[in-house]
Parts: C-alpha cells; sequence; structure tokens
C-alpha cells in the first residue's frame, strides 16, 4: 500500500488545492481537497468513475462528480424545514423549486483539508476535514466533520463519516461518484445492478417523495439483479417519466451487515462492484441528463447513461416527511456514516 499527496491546482482566489492517491497494486485512487471529491478510481488499468484531471474541470461542473455531498444529500422540498418549532429557509438551487444537495455552495463546492495521511502492510487512508459553520447555508448549527477514504488490501473503498454539532441540526451526507465500470466514456445500458430492497421512493413530478411503495412487479424491482437498460426508457411508467429514467431512492432491507446492498456488474471489463453501507437508503442515478461541454479526463464526451451514480444515504426529504426515519443530529452527539465499495473481476 501507498500514500502520495501533491498539488492538484489552485482556486481562482489563490487557494491551492491538493490531491491524495491511495494505490494498491493495480488500484489507484485519487481524492481531491476540493469537494472531497473523488477524482478517479483506476482499477486494473479502467477508469471507473467520471472525473476531470484538472480541477479546471470540477470547477466547471454542476453534476457533483465524487463529490462529498451535504449538509443533505438530496432533496428538501420548498427548502423548508421545521426543528424544535423553528422554521428554517434555505437556498431553492434546483430550478428555483427546490432544495438541492446542501445549497449553492454545498460541501462539494468547499476546499477540504487533508488531515492525515496513513499507510499500513493492508491500507492506506486519508481523512479530510471541513468546518461548516452555523447558519450557512441556512443550516443550524456549526458542524466539525471529518471523511476518512481507506483502500484496502482486497480493493475494498471504504468512506467513514463522521460530524459534532454544537447546536441540534440535521444532516446526511454521501458520496456523489459516477461509476463507469465498463470504461470512461462507456454504456451502462447493459451492466447489470442488484439492490436488495422491496420498497423504493416514489416521486412526484419534482422528484419530491409521495409515497413508499413495494417495488414488486414494477421496473423497479432489482432483487435479483437487472439489465440497466431493460425498462429505462418505458413511457408507460409515470415513475420513470418524471425521472427521465432511474433518479430514485431504493429503502435497503439490511443495511449495517455483512452482506452487499447492491452489486453492479459490466459484461465488458467483468468488473463488479459490492456496495455496502449502513445507511437507509440507496439512491440511484443513470446519468440522464449528463451532457455537459466538459469532457472528462480531457478526452471523453459526456453521453447520458454512460455512467451511475450509487448514493447512500438517508431517505430524501426526510425533515418533512412522516415516517421517514430521524436526520436530527442533537447536539453534543456524532454522526456517522460508513460506506464501502468493493471492486473484484468475475
Amino acid at each position: 500500500m501507498s500514500t502520495l499527496r501533491k498539488k492538484f491546482g489552485t482556486m481562482p482566489d489563490g487557494t491551492n488545492v491538493d490531491c491524495c492517491v491511495l494505490s494498491k497494486g493495480n488500484t489507484k485512487v485519487t481524492i481531491s481537497e476540493y469537494g472531497a471529491r473523488i477524482a478517479d478510481i483506476n482499477y486494473k488499468g479502467v477508469q471507473t468513475v467520471c472525473g476531470f484531471d484538472k480541477l479546471e474541470g470540477y470547477l466547471a461542473d454542476t453534476e457533483y462528480h465524487g463529490s462529498t455531498v451535504g449538509r443533505y444529500a438530496n432533496r428538501i422540498k420548498d427548502g423548508i424545514f421545521s426543528l424544535n418549532g423553528v422554521e428554517y429557509v434555505l437556498a431553492k438551487n434546483e430550478k428555483g423549486i427546490t432544495h438541492l444537495h446542501g445549497g449553492n455552495t454545498g460541501y462539494s463546492a468547499r476546499v477540504w483539508n487533508i488531515a492525515s495521511i496513513t499507510e499500513t502492510e493492508n491500507e492506506a487512508s486519508a481523512t479530510f476535514k471541513l468546518v461548516s459553520e452555523d447558519g450557512e447555508e441556512g443550516y443550524p448549527g456549526k458542524l466539525d466533520i471529518a471523511v476518512k477514504f481507506t483502500l484496502s488490501s482486497d480493493d475494498a473503498i471504504t468512506i467513514d463519516y463522521a460530524a459534532t454539532t454544537d447546536k441540534d441540526t440535521i444532516i446526511a451526507m454521501t458520496n456523489h461518484s459516477y461509476f463507469c465500470i465498463s470504461g470512461c466514456g462507456e454504456s451502462i445500458m447493459d451492466q447489470t445492478l442488484t439492490i436488495d430492497a422491496d420498497s423504493f421512493v416514489a416521486v412526484d413530478d419534482i422528484l419530491i417523495p409521495i409515497a413508499i411503495t413495494p417495488v414488486e412487479n414494477t421496473n423497479f424491482d432489482f432483487r435479483a439483479g437487472r439489465i440497466i437498460g431493460k425498462d429505462i426508457d418505458d413511457q408507460n411508467d409515470i415513475q420513470l417519466v418524471r425521472g427521465g429514467g432511474y433518479d430514485h431512492c431504493w429503502v435497503l432491507n439490511h443495511p449495517g451487515e455483512d452482506a452487499p446492498v447492491a452489486t453492479l456488474y459490466s459484461p465488458e471489463t467483468k468488473i463488479n462492484v459490492d456496495v455496502y453501507t449502513t445507511e437507509k437508503g440507496i439512491q440511484i442515478y443513470a446519468g440522464n441528463y449528463m451532457d455537459e461541454d466538459n469532457p472528462f479526463f480531457s478526452k471523453y464526451t459526456q453521453i447520458p447513461r454512460h455512467a451511475v451514480c450509487m448514493e447512500c444515504c438517508a431517505l430524501p426529504d426526510s425533515p418533512n416527511q412522516k415516517g421517514f426515519p430521524s436526520v436530527v443530529l442533537k447536539a453534543g452527539e456524532t454522526y456517522t456514516q460508513k460506506t464501502t465499495y468493493k471492486y473484484s473481476t468475475k
């Protein structure tokens, strides 16, 4: 195992941005201080996440590629929530209607600090830290956040999140990597996705939850494995029409256990990614609108459905949805979350 810290670029205000490279044999993971973003996962010579080789690519990005997302990942209806009898108003940064992924300047657009880098015979890791001030983007409470990325000898990439607050707040973080395990620039439509979930979150036309719905006999049943492109354009399925394809959260059956909650497999490269998480949900976004004029790694044109996000997270709009698990973090308590993406070939 080995680690390397190097310069990744310079912000417009002159702030230096470094990245850390975690390596083990044929596996290399690059994480940037800008947005605590996974900039590259190169597995056996295949670039398996979409990214950019220069900071400028991320500064032009509006799709959260590889980023650590917060304070609240996913959507909050009308940019409003109430806590302890107080109403908090957040930015409506999605079409002027909905609060998305932390607001106008969420954690994805902040420069984090590489606080520590360690390596042993079996692991290489880097910890990124950020302070999110009370009132930032409208959220209450000052957060001290640490996100640790670890590459282990079995080709597993683990992300450990921890945060403490000095005031009651809400928090739900995730990683927003776009997986392209057939190789950057290749379609995901023939890849098989398996999700251990008996239900998913059905949404309205602005992707706000309306009901937790059984997957049985729907295009959302991935329990036995399903080719992503098989039904993604079914115009008779109002949920797929609303999302432009898959852009939904599944309610996981067995989070926090030793079995994977989801698996992605490419028949082209034979690469398999098993996903493990302590979170209650997984948001699957099939890159339906991935078409910015901002080439990946300076050479791959962005094309819709050439990557898929597997965002382990809380359920969307939880603060406003009765019956959804709480996302409240009390003053003095610690928020923790763990997600692992384990690579193999089959």
